[in-house]
């Protein structure tokens, strides 16, 4: 059945990629202590195992390989950091890593939200059923600004994962409750269906190496790496 609704303890801020990342980036360049490099790429740390003493990079549009010198890195380059293999470059063992792969995807629309449906609108959860003996499948509708909706689909390995606009309302309607269906069918979608495949769950141990180099700090998704819908990143 339905989770009751309670008076909360937390909250969820939700809105779309472009404005997060938008924000993100005001907030990092209003301070004048920062500078921000384009199209370009982290290669391999330097320094040795006791003490990391910057970062290589390599220009994206020119191929020009630099050394920036730094007092601390830090690595927030997310689900594909180089991380254990930089550290190894360093001479340090393997990390230690655990990995959870329930070959989860998605599929995310977009859609015009109704009159009344904008500001103050729950989001919407239809779980999978644990009871059942079938890959796991769910879907949400989480509201954004601009008076949108997203509506992500989702299902775990040997699923039928809806990849076009045709099976996507039908996939919905077969959830275990209807609710997300009822709620799409009369509005009007303003993008095509997006397919995403997140790779595993994974937790790196890097605490458990008998010694770390100074000057090396991780964060976020390099160190673990979470399905994203429960915006752990």
């Amino acid at each position: 059945g339905w989770q009751y609704r309670f008076p909360p303890r937390q909250y969820v801020i939700m809105c779309g990629r472009p404005l997060l990342d938008w924000t993100v980036r005001e907030q990092v360049l209003a301070s004048d202590r920062i500078a921000l490099r384009q199209r370009t790429e982290a290669v391999t740390l330097t320094g040795d195992g006791t003490r990391v003493s910057g970062v290589e990079v390599h220009g994206l549009d020119d191929g020009a390989r630099e050394v920036l010198e730094a007092d601390l890195v830090i690595d927030a380059t997310g689900r594909g950091s180089g991380l254990r293999k930089w550290l190894s470059a360093l001479g340090l063992p393997p990390v230690e890593v655990d990995i959870v792969d329930a070959g989860i995807a998605y599929s995310t629309r977009q859609f015009v939200a109704p009159p009344g449906a904008t500001a103050g609108f729950p989001a919407v959860n239809v779980a999978a059923d644990h009871r059942e003996r079938r890959p796991g499948r769910f879907g949400v509708v989480f509201p954004q600004e601009g008076g949108r909706w997203m509506v992500t689909l989702s299902c775990t390995r040997g699923g039928d994962l809806p990849t076009t606009e045709e099976d996507f309302l039908p996939y919905a309607r077969s959830l275990r409750d209807p609710l997300v269906a009822q709620l799409i069918a009369p509005v009007e979608p303003i993008t095509p269906v997006f397919v995403s495949r997140i790779g595993v769950n994974r937790r790196l141990y890097p605490e458990r190496l008998d010694r770390w180099p100074d000057g090396l700090l991780v964060l976020g998704d390099s160190l673990a790496a979470f399905n994203p819908i429960h915006g752990h990143g």
